[in-house]
């Protein structure tokens, strides 16, 4: 079983105070997560300035997260938000209550909480209830980001594949263990997998057009899902 303190609910980082490791300058403290719901990985954080303003850091500027601090590489390392420094991603605590809805159109429950393993590199593991009830009687289940294929707009649905219904563990620690590696399906492929030509002929999804995931490094375990089927 993985050791889990170097997994962390997003809420933990929430306040802490974020320091330049070569001046030891305080920075400001952290407002929020900033991560890639698709790819399922940390792209930075964003930061509540002493002045109240509001800035970003890239993953690639943070030297660590600590239980009391983040160290960030220079003072330097923080940039306006409107100067692009995080893009094509999502703030965490939007996706808080987020649907999660198979290819199929299965509903598989809501993002109720979002946690980060901070190992190298750092990756996004959701907890899914859904309902109320499940949060009562401890009926949550996990699954990592990087299942993602398609974020809604307005960020309240994310769709992901089929075979994220296999995937789900009732344990965290089960799923820190696992290394997944999910190769999403391809919606060209499903359409032209659903349509018929004049001649009746009817396209079917070849080896590439495969979900491929695989578990652990020491497992040989791999399944595969058929792109845009049922």
């Amino acid at each position: 079983m993985s050791d889990l303190t170097d997994v962390s609910p997003i809420s933990l980082f929430t306040g802490m105070t974020v320091l330049s490791l070569e001046t030891g300058n305080k920075l400001g403290t952290i407002a929020d997560l900033f991560i890639d719901p698709i790819n399922g990985v940390l792209l930075g954080v964003t930061l509540s300035l002493k002045d109240g303003g509001v800035a970003g850091i890239t993953q690639s500027e943070i030297h660590s997260f600590g239980r009391d601090a983040v160290m960030v590489y220079t003072d330097q390392s923080i940039a306006p938000l409107d100067s692009g420094v995080l893009s094509n991603g999502q703030l965490a605590s939007k996706l808080i209550g987020t649907t999660i809805i198979t290819e199929s159109g299965d509903v598989m429950g809501h993002i109720t909480n979002i946690f980060v393993s901070l190992k190298p590199p750092p990756r996004i593991l959701y907890e899914v209830r859904q309902s109320i009830l499940d949060k009562l009687l401890g009926r949550e289940f996990f699954v990592p980001a990087s299942l993602g294929h398609a974020l809604s707009d307005d960020a309240t649905r994310l769709v992901v594949p089929d075979v994220t219904t296999e995937i789900a563990a009732s344990d965290l620690a089960e799923l820190v263990d696992r290394h997944i590696e999910v190769r999403s399906f391809d919606t060209a492929a499903a359409r032209a997998g659903s349509q018929s030509s004049e001649d009746d002929t009817i396209a079917v999804p070849t080896d590439e057009d495969e979900t491929v995931v695989r578990f652990g490094d020491d497992d040989d375990t791999v399944l595969r899902h058929p792109r845009g089927t049922g």
